[in-house]
């Protein structure tokens, strides 16, 4: 799911941005601290957390009029670096002010919003993916930036909300026909 999920970005932020398709990269961000790197915009997964208030679903669902234990899902966010080394400054900063226009006027995307001609094909693993960005200060820059290597690039993190992991293994569960109540009376 996360692999379809960055997947489909990329194929969005090279849309909008109109470059080449080997000029949006998914790998790590460390890659633009090593040198001889082709030019364009790296996605990164920085970091990846539970969305916990989704947590409490139920654990028994009706499938064929049979009752199934069923795991629920893990819904997660997923922080991704948009990175920009274009073969100038000026072009980086370009196409760093697009990709925040792309997720400016598509905050999110589902299948229902990818369903008209030309539009990238929606992972059908996804249901939604919704983007907010994240705003870090200069101690939080410095320290992710450290992580990767100690270069700076023009960048942006965004949280991308919504990625269900679902492994869709059930088990049957026993119908509760009766219920029998013991009480003792002293």
């Amino acid at each position: 799911m996360i692999a379809d999920a960055v997947e489909f970005v990329r194929r969005e932020v090279r849309d909008h941005l109109g470059v080449a398709d080997d000029e949006v990269i998914i790998n790590s961000a460390r890659k633009l601290t090593e040198g001889a790197n082709p030019p364009g915009a790296y996605i990164s997964v920085v970091n990846v957390q539970e969305e916990t208030t989704l947590r409490n679903l139920p654990h028994v669902e009706r499938r064929s009029g049979q009752s199934q234990y069923l795991e629920p899902p893990v819904h997660l966010n997923l922080y991704l670096l948009f990175a920009f080394e274009f073969l100038t400054y000026a072009a980086s900063l370009t196409h760093l002010s697009k990709a925040v226009e792309l997720f400016q006027t598509k905050r999110w995307f589902s299948a229902a919003t990818q369903a008209g001609p030309g539009a990238n094909a929606f992972p059908p693993s996804l249901e939604k993916l919704v983007f907010e960005m994240v705003n870090m200060n200069f101690e939080e820059l410095n320290n992710l930036w450290g992580v990767l290597g100690g270069s700076y690039f023009p960048s942006i993190v965004y949280k991308v909300r919504m990625v269900k992991v679902q492994f869709d293994a059930t088990r049957p569960a026993p119908e509760i026909t009766t219920i029998q109540l013991d009480t003792v009376v002293t």
